[in-house]
């Protein structure tokens, strides 16, 4: 029985916005019984204008170093933790600089013997979807309204997974962050999301199916049941994200992301391993974890 998750394993240590030091993190992994465990940090970013206020004093060149910091204790941790849990070791993407992060990435995934990368979009040119609702809605505004906010950001996704083509692809509806409760994306909306699954099968890529939403009161896990059931019925496969920022949030909300994912009308779930690459677990032999 296996018990796992890819996209999270955020530490205080490497990330300002987060909790906890990453050997705290991957202890708490291992006391709340995960088998598999996958360290996914922020990557850089490369322009004083994508620093998330708080970072001024950190600097491009302290994101750099702490990026470096991460890389070398997660693989510390994986030889040194591993008779207890099976650490995989990532990071999560940014569609930044808007110019170039085509490259950034590619450049940053060569550069390290990374088990997986985690495909993340959290900007539209360069301005954040999620930081705020006040920014999300200036934004909207900008582009000629919320349709044409979820239009511009959909597609980005797709040029995301048609030419990174990362392992993971995050948070799919992100973007419905601040949305209200029981929305739901308009027709022309879906039909480009559509087209964003289509980019996710044709370059073998899984879904997380990311509980954060959820805990933190933004509705339901990413992505909404209307996108899951399509992802299930196209053969997309899918994987757990606990997106966990701190040791409080190790595992915490992942029983939301199984019944969503069961809801959908899958009956196993792909989980990552170092021997053996993808595998898939049937729902009802999954051991979940002790929170």
């Amino acid at each position: 029985m296996v018990w796992f998750s890819y996209h999270g394993g955020h530490s205080g240590e490497f990330c300002a916005h987060a909790k906890s030091t990453l050997e705290e993190i991957v202890e708490t992994a291992i006391e709340r019984g995960f088998t598999h465990y996958g360290l996914s940090e922020h990557c850089p970013r490369y322009r004083v204008e994508d620093l998330y206020p708080g970072e001024e004093d950190c600097g491009i060149a302290g994101l750099a170093k702490a990026f470096d910091g991460y890389v070398k204790r997660a693989f510390a941790l994986r030889d040194a933790r591993a008779g207890e849990i099976e650490l995989l070791i990532g990071f999560e993407t940014e569609t930044l600089p808007p110019e170039g992060w085509l490259d950034a990435m590619t450049a940053l995934r060569q550069a390290h013997p990374f088990d997986y990368i985690v495909g993340s979009v959290h900007d539209i040119c360069g301005r954040w979807v999620d930081f705020s609702p006040a920014d999300t809605t200036a934004l909207a505004a900008d582009l000629g309204g919320p349709e044409a906010l979820h239009l511009a950001y959909f597609d980005t996704v797709t040029t995301m997974v048609e030419t990174l083509r990362p392992d993971i692809v995050a948070h799919l509806d992100l973007v419905r962050k601040f949305e209200p409760p029981r929305f739901g994306f308009s027709p022309r909306v879906l039909s480009v999301v559509e087209r964003t699954l289509e980019a996710i099968r044709a370059s073998g890529g899984i879904l997380d199916v990311n509980c954060a939403a959820f805990r933190n009161g933004y509705g339901p896990v990413y992505p909404l049941p209307q996108i899951l059931e399509r992802a299930r019925a196209m053969g997309i496969r899918v994987t757990l994200g606990d997106d966990s920022h701190g040791v409080k949030t190790v595992g915490v909300g992942l029983d939301r992301s199984l019944a969503a994912i069961a809801s959908a009308g899958y009956d196993s779930v792909a989980y990552l391993t170092r021997t053996d690459g993808w595998r898939e677990a049937p729902l009802d032999t999954l051991k979940p974890g002790r929170i």
